[in-house]
């Protein structure tokens, strides 16, 4: 329990254990990415192996996004999605999440809507005011028209 060696974590991801064990069928190897405050060392975040997102970080996409992120709707969220789709190798994190109501959801669904996150090193549109870049979205409709999103200011 705790830290291995990425040498030792590389190997068991590549083979696995070899073990007598008659439960070691039911073992899986799994890796998650845990991500620590460089002045304190506390844990303030880790990738997700599921496709659901966690409760914590559903909540933290409601707190983060407030309403609907679709440009121009302030519906409550309802649905918590993947900017790059699950099953397009999409992530379940906070970066990859985005917090939408139930018809903004299904609507981007359709052929010809895309969602894309912005890449960190893109400066936002216009900057915050803390001088810290907020998670923000593109949208781009089926008839070519690209709109942005920005999460509001953290609450406080």
């Amino acid at each position: 329990y705790g830290t291995i060696p990425a040498g030792w974590a590389r190997h068991l991801a590549r083979h696995g254990t070899k073990t007598r064990n008659p439960d070691a069928a039911k073992l899986k190897t799994w890796i998650r990415r845990l991500y620590t405050a460089p002045s304190t060392g506390d844990l303030i975040a880790m990738d997700s192996t599921a496709r659901l997102f966690p409760p914590a970080l559903r909540r933290l996409i409601e707190v983060r996004d407030d309403t609907c992120r679709t440009p121009y709707c302030d519906a409550p969220i309802r649905h918590h999605d993947h900017i790059l789709p699950w099953h397009n190798g999409g992530p379940t994190t906070i970066e990859n999440g985005a917090g939408l109501c139930e018809a903004c959801n299904h609507t981007k669904e359709q052929p010809g809507w895309n969602t894309t996150a912005r890449p960190p090193a893109t400066p936002p549109p216009t900057p915050p005011p803390q001088g810290r870049p907020r998670h923000h979205t593109q949208l781009t409709t089926p008839t070519g028209h690209t709109y942005h999103s920005t999460a509001p200011p953290p609450p406080g």
